[in-house]
């Protein structure tokens, strides 16, 4: 398959994830403006109040300092939210970097998986739809591999089990497991859910992603069967220099 191909799967799944993407930025921005636009009105109200310092009554200075007590909280929901949005398009921006290279380099199985959930929580239906369960195993950290071609079979999988549940019929469960041995370190997915009529058994995607990962040194072992998918993937421990 040429470059070309392969770096159009991955934009195409970036682009399904621009809604998500939104939603997740809308959410604390709303809170940005909100906390905004009450401090507006608050500094006016108080810049009023200490024109006219010196002839506060005790009354009018208990409200000054709970205007101030009331802007306070409104910083630290400006600060909150700031700090979320930040993570938000760290994560974004990361993602999109790593993936768009070809580059065969040392990474931890582990930082890459809750890194790559992190970014999946975009898909809202990833989010909200599906009951994770995440073991990381330990040593996992000396393995060699191209980190768009592990990044890009984690989306299509979790692409793919989404496609095949039938919403209306509860949650996904879905396992993602990393372990190693002195030879080999291994990432393992495991989903159980609801089949719809119309469940996929393929992806022809997905296939592609599998094999472009096989070509890199990984092994691949898939099991499916109606409402049950499990993909355990292998790859060798970086040698000693």
């Amino acid at each position: 398959m040429q470059d070309q191909e392969y770096q159009d799967i991955g934009l195409a799944f970036l682009g399904s994830l621009v809604p998500g993407i939104i939603h997740n930025l809308a959410t604390p921005l709303s809170g940005v403006l909100g906390a905004t636009q009450l401090l507006e009105k608050r500094v006016s109200s108080i810049t009023d109040l200490l024109r006219d310092l010196d002839r506060l009554d005790e009354t009018e200075r208990n409200e000054l300092i709970k205007q101030f007590d009331r802007n306070r909280t409104n910083v630290d929901i400006l600060a909150k939210n700031a700090r979320h949005l930040a993570d938000i398009l760290q994560v974004i921006v990361q993602r999109i970097n790593r993936g768009n290279s070809t580059v065969k380099d040392s990474h931890c199985i582990n930082e890459l998986l809750q890194s790559e959930i992190r970014f999946l929580e975009a898909n809202l239906t990833f989010k909200h739809k599906v009951k994770k369960q995440i073991s990381l195993g330990s040593d996992t950290s000396a393995a060699k591999f191209v980190y768009g071609h592990v990044a890009n079979v984690i989306d299509e999988y979790v692409t793919c089990v989404l496609a095949a549940h039938d919403l209306t019929k509860g949650l996904i469960e879905m396992d993602f497991t990393t372990t190693s041995t002195e030879t080999h370190v291994q990432l393992i997915m495991e989903a159980r859910y609801q089949a719809g009529d119309s469940e996929a058994t393929e992806s022809d995607v997905l296939a592609i992603c599998l094999e472009r990962l096989q070509t890199s040194g990984w092994s691949v072992q898939e099991e499916k069967r109606t409402g049950y998918c499990k993909l355990c993937l292998s790859v060798p421990r970086r040698s000693s220099p």
